[in-house]
C-alpha cells in the first residue's frame, strides 16, 4: 500500500517538509507514494519529484482518489518532542516523522525549481532594475509574517515576528544608496513613505516569489516562508528573529538578529492553546528594537552586502 503524506500549514512548512520526501523517495523506491497539501500546493511545481505526485487538498474526489486506499501520514512537526524542546529544526523534525530516523546528515536543503518562463520573466524585471540602478545590489525584504494583521488601522502581528512598518522603512533608507530593495510581504501592508519596489504590482501568483528570490543577490526577513526559500537557494541574508526560537530559523547560515537580551518563549502551537496565548504575552518586546539596535542591524546588513559578489 502506498503512503500518502499530508502536508499543512503555511508556505514554509511545505518547503521544509521537501528534503524528508526526497529522502524517503530514495529509500523506498518501490512506494508510489502521494503527498496532499492543504495550501500552498504550488510551491511543489516544477519539481522533477514531487510535482506529479502532489495534489491540492481542496479539489473533490481527494478522498476516493488519494486517500481512501493508502497508508495515510500528517506529519505534524509542532507535536514533536524533539521539535518543541527545540533539539532540531522543521526540516529535521519533518524528517524524524517521515522517514522515522534520527540522523539528518543525508537532507537536502527544501530545493524549490523554476519553470524556464519563470526564470525569464523574473531575469527580464531585475535585469531592468539592475540597468537603472547600476552597480547596487537587489534585495528581497519579507518584513512580515503570516500572522500579521490591521488592529485600529495599524498593521499588528501578535506572535510577535514582524517587524513594524517604520522599522522596515527605517531598514530599506538605511540600505538604499547601496542595494535596491523589492517588498515581498501583503500589498495592503506596505507602508505609504516606503520607496521600495512592490513585487506585487507585477504579479500576485505566488510563485513569482521563489523566482524572483533566485534572481536576487540578498534576503532580508523574519520568521516566515521567506527565510526557508532563501537557505533552500543558499541566499545570503539576514533573519530579524522576535517571538519564534532558533530552531525556527538557520543560525548557521544567516546573519541572525534578536534584540538584545530578549529570550524568546516557545509557543506550544497546535499543542496547547493556553500555553500558545502566555507565551505571546511573554514575548511581546521582542521586537522593539531601539533605534541604535536597528542601525546595528543596517550596519550589518551593509557589511554583508558589499560581501555579496
Amino acid at each position: 500500500m502506498r503512503n500518502t503524506f499530508i502536508i499543512s500549514g503555511g508556505a514554509g512548512r511545505v518547503a521544509c517538509a521537501i528534503p524528508a520526501l526526497e529522502k524517503f523517495s530514495k529509500l523506498n523506491p518501490n512506494n508510489d507514494f502521494k503527498v496532499l497539501v492543504h495550501g500552498w500546493h504550488q510551491i511543489l511545481w516544477s519539481h522533477p519529484l514531487l510535482q506529479n505526485r502532489s495534489f491540492d487538498a481542496s479539489l473533490a474526489g481527494t478522498f476516493d482518489n488519494h486517500l481512501k486506499d493508502s497508508n495515510v501520514v500528517h506529519p505534524e512537526p509542532y507535536i514533536l518532542n524533539n521539535f518543541f524542546n527545540q533539539k532540531i529544526n522543521l526540516i529535521e523534525a519533518f524528517d524524524e516523522i517521515i522517514n522515522n530516523t534520527n540522523n539528518h546528515e543525508d537532507l537536502n536543503r527544501p530545493r524549490l525549481y523554476t519553470s524556464e518562463f519563470e526564470k525569464r520573466q523574473t531575469s527580464d524585471i531585475v535585469d531592468n532594475i539592475r540597468a537603472e540602478n547600476n552597480h547596487k545590489k537587489i534585495v528581497l525584504f519579507q518584513p512580515f509574517g503570516s500572522s500579521i494583521k490591521f488592529v485600529n488601522q495599524y498593521p499588528f502581528d501578535n506572535t510577535h515576528r514582524s517587524l513594524t512598518p517604520d522599522q522596515y522603512v527605517a531598514i530599506c533608507n538605511g540600505v538604499k544608496d547601496i542595494a535596491t530593495v523589492i517588498y515581498c510581504s501583503p500589498k495592503q501592508f506596505k507602508p505609504s513613505d516606503d520607496t521600495s519596489i512592490p513585487i506585487n504590482d507585477w504579479n500576485p501568483y505566488f510563485r513569482v516569489f521563489p523566482s524572483m528570490l533566485e534572481q536576487c543577490d540578498y534576503f532580508i526577513g523574519c520568521d516566515s516562508c521567506g527565510q526557508h526559500f532563501a537557505y533552500g537557494m543558499d541566499k545570503p541574508g539576514t533573519i530579524i528573529m522576535g517571538g519564534s526560537t532558533d530552531n525556527f530559523t538557520y543560525p548557521e547560515h544567516f546573519n541572525v538578529v534578536r534584540k538584545e537580551g530578549f529570550t524568546p518563549t516557545y509557543s506550544p502551537i497546535r499543542l496547547s492553546e493556553g500555553d500558545t496565548e502566555f507565551a505571546e504575552r511573554s514575548n511581546e518586546g521582542a521586537m522593539n528594537f531601539t533605534k541604535a539596535e536597528i542601525d546595528d542591524v543596517i550596519e550589518g546588513i551593509r557589511k554583508d552586502l558589499q560581501g555579496v559578489r
